[in-house]
């Protein structure tokens, strides 16, 4: 065990610490990398988001397409026992029982 620490502490001797100008250095590298890494990703976020506005914001006739619950065809406790169906099938049925 004696031999084991010791060879930690002969291998902490050969290490090169990095002097105070060159700490200042590497971490001014670092926080300018992540400065150009932010911006790069922000405006990538834009152009994606750009994208899909332009992609989707001529959809207002796909919207009013879609038949949205509204008074008249909302199904509540009431009405829960009356036909789905639409005037179609009102007709297949009455053809049904012919």
């Amino acid at each position: 065990m004696k031999e084991f620490f010791g060879n930690i502490k002969l291998e902490f001797k050969k290490i090169t610490w990095p002097t105070d100008k060159e700490m200042r250095l590497h971490t001014t590298q670092v926080f300018v990398f992540m400065v150009i890494l932010s911006l790069f990703f922000a405006a990538t976020d834009a152009v994606i988001s750009a994208g899909v506005y332009a992609a989707t914001r001529d959809n207002d006739a796909i919207v009013e397409e879609i038949d949205y619950p509204t008074e008249d065809n909302y199904v509540t406790e009431e009405n829960d026992d009356a036909d789905y169906g639409t005037e179609d099938n009102d007709e297949t049925e009455e053809d049904g029982a012919d």
